[in-house]
């Protein structure tokens, strides 16, 4: 500005940079508001990105609800699909309908804060003629929401996992897996009062899944044709809402072996679609608004050689039900 100083004579104000005093006018750095500015535009771009393959998965897995960074929920096991069997629910004259009432356990609880920070040193970022390439802090923000998601991911399935009451089969040339996959929805059904609307079949379960049936030494070749079952048609066999290959990979340090995140296992729970904080879901991933309003917030602090790029969001995937969460550990001996 040619008369910043002449304004800055009048006002009594300073530039900001070294610690301003009490009631000490300032006025904002550039580089700050600019950093701000960015970070709104890198934020509307991540939420204007198409859902990866992984996000799709996350919420396919885990159905999200917004709430309040804290929130209350009943938790209870046993009690959705209680039934008036003795008519109760008939109102005599001059009486009142039966009053009934959730006498689950009213748990409070937030979401949590959960975010990766990035610094990109300068001589690594792309120029023409000198200028960075626009848009580069987008492509590193993407980056680190991807692996925020991959993380959230590994979270929940660990929670289910925890969560589930576990039986172990084998699965050879001798046995039914589908067989088994079918019992396993059917104990969730009695267990919670409805089919699952999940079963989970992690990526190694599926391939013994697929070698028990196409083994040279099965007795009964007519099965072989289930190694050839698509998910869907899998669903339809055993009576799940939907059947998920769960196939993604996780590295938990740099040079450490990549490992399945769902392996000789499968799943079976319900997560309703849509899900309010009242339906009887096992599971159920709560997130609420970040600043601005959306679910992802970025930060970006530049520096002279190196800006710093932050991603975060605010969720929690809980248990309010654990009837019916059910496990095959499965081997091939």
């Amino acid at each position: 500005m040619k008369h910043l100083s002449h304004f800055l004579a009048l006002t009594g104000a300073t530039i900001a940079g070294a610690s301003p005093e009490l009631n000490q006018i300032t006025v904002a750095n550039a580089s700050q508001n600019y950093a701000a500015s960015l970070a709104q535009d890198v934020g509307g771009y991540l939420a204007g990105l198409p859902s990866t393959d992984e996000e799709i998965l996350l919420d396919l897995l885990f159905p999200s609800l917004q709430v309040n960074e804290f929130f209350q929920f009943a938790k209870s096991d046993d009690e959705a699909y209680l039934t008036e069997a003795d008519d109760s629910d008939i109102r005599a004259i001059g009486a009142s309908f039966k009053r009934v009432e959730n006498r689950g356990t009213t748990v409070t609880d937030s979401t949590r804060q959960k975010g990766l920070t990035m610094r990109v040193e300068h001589k690594r970022v792309p120029k023409v003629n000198g200028v960075f390439v626009a848009g580069w802090e987008q492509m590193y923000a993407a980056a680190l929401k991807n692996r925020l998601i991959r993380a959230e991911k590994v979270r929940g399935l660990a929670l289910v996992d925890a969560s589930a009451t576990n039986v172990a089969k084998v699965w050879d040339a001798a046995s039914n897996p589908d067989g088994d996959l079918r019992g396993m929805a059917s104990a969730t059904r009695t267990a919670s009062g409805m089919k699952p609307t999940h079963m989970v079949l992690g990526y190694m379960a599926q391939q013994l899944r697929q070698d028990a049936y196409e083994a040279a030494t099965r007795a009964n070749h007519a099965m072989a044709k289930h190694a050839d079952y698509s998910m869907e048609e899998l669903a339809r066999y055993t009576g799940a809402g939907q059947v998920i290959l769960e196939d993604g990979i996780k590295q938990t340090a740099k040079g450490a072996t990549k490992t399945d995140t769902s392996g000789l296992v499968v799943y079976s729970y319900n997560a309703t679609e849509s899900p309010i904080m009242e339906d009887p879901s096992n599971f159920k991933r709560a997130w609420s608004p970040v600043d601005g309003g959306g679910k992802w917030a970025v930060a970006i602090q530049p520096n002279t050689v190196y800006t710093d790029i932050t991603v975060w969001h605010e969720s929690l995937i809980f248990a309010p039900i654990l009837a019916g969460i059910r496990k095959l550990t499965v081997s091939a001996s």
